[in-house]
């Protein structure tokens, strides 16, 4: 009876640490973000983070991309996680997405979870929107145009009033911003051109226009290309050395006291040469 009941004891407790080991699991999040690039392509862009000490990427992990129609989740693809725990749905054209009355497309993104991580997901509902950026000039002003618009139910564009839109200049490793306007009730927005901006060699410049991170049209890209920048000459570099003759003054100077004091002391030497001689 005894040992029974130490074994007992023992079953107990080794399936009480069996179920907190099992209760105890990562928790999760996902994040959802909608792009449309200046080629009008549309990506949502998933990211999967799991929590250690502070909420780090999940990599190789399969989230689920689905499109809410009324009640019904439709399946548009399942991809895995890459290792900055992000998967990227291309939604252009897809014919099982749907919009509700108002125009919104829904998406839910979701992660079904693990013996080891949690299950987690992301509702966003978006309205499609466009942009379309023209140059204008009159006179010695240079403006620049951009018409915002969006996509209902019916496939009518109608006007976006009132939302802001950012003006980058494109450089090399990233963009300059110079201006943020809100849109009329047109759903247009003017800016004065940045003629101080320099460009290429024939002062060509990239322009971009950003919905940036809006919570009803997500971010919307639209770029273009106009010769109104300042040109700039490639710089051609001098190479420059001891044998040049446009070498620097103070190489010049450096190198003439340098020699004068090695020449100096060989004639000293000599000179002790011939002293000690005569000196015999």
């Amino acid at each position: 009876m005894k040992y029974m009941l130490i074994i007992s004891l023992a079953t107990a407790i080794t399936a009480g640490k069996g179920l907190a080991q099992k209760a105890v699991r990562k928790t999760a999040r996902v994040q959802v973000e909608y792009f449309k690039g200046p080629d009008k392509t549309e990506n949502l862009v998933a990211t999967l983070i799991v929590k250690e000490k502070r909420y780090v990427p999940f990599g190789e992990a399969m989230l689920y991309f689905y499109c809410l129609n009324d009640t019904a989740r439709i399946l548009l693809d399942k991809i895995k996680t890459n290792d900055a725990g992000k998967a990227v749905l291309t939604v252009s054209n897809n014919p099982k997405i749907t919009k509700d009355p108002e125009g919104k497309i829904t998406f839910i993104v979701e992660y079904k979870g693990s013996s080891a991580v949690k299950a987690a997901q992301r509702k966003m509902a978006i309205r499609q929107g466009d942009l379309e950026l023209s140059f204008f000039q009159k006179d010695s002003t240079k403006s620049i145009e951009v018409s915002a618009t969006e996509t209902g139910a019916d496939n009518q564009r109608t006007p976006i009033a009132k939302v802001n839109i950012l003006f980058y200049v494109q450089g090399t490793f990233s963009l300059y911003n110079f201006a943020k306007e809100k849109t009329d009730e047109n759903g247009i927005v003017q800016v004065a051109f940045p003629v101080d901006m320099p460009g290429d060699t024939t002062g060509v410049l990239t322009i971009v226009a950003k919905i940036e991170e809006n919570r009803t049209y997500g971010t919307i890209e639209a770029k273009g290309e106009i010769n109104w920048g300042k040109p700039i000459q490639p710089v051609k570099e001098k190479k420059r050395g001891l044998g040049d003759t446009d070498a620097p003054l103070w190489m010049v100077y450096t190198l003439i006291v340098l020699l004068s004091a090695v020449w100096f002391h060989y004639l000293y030497v000599v000179y002790m040469m011939i002293k000690i001689k005569l000196a015999r």
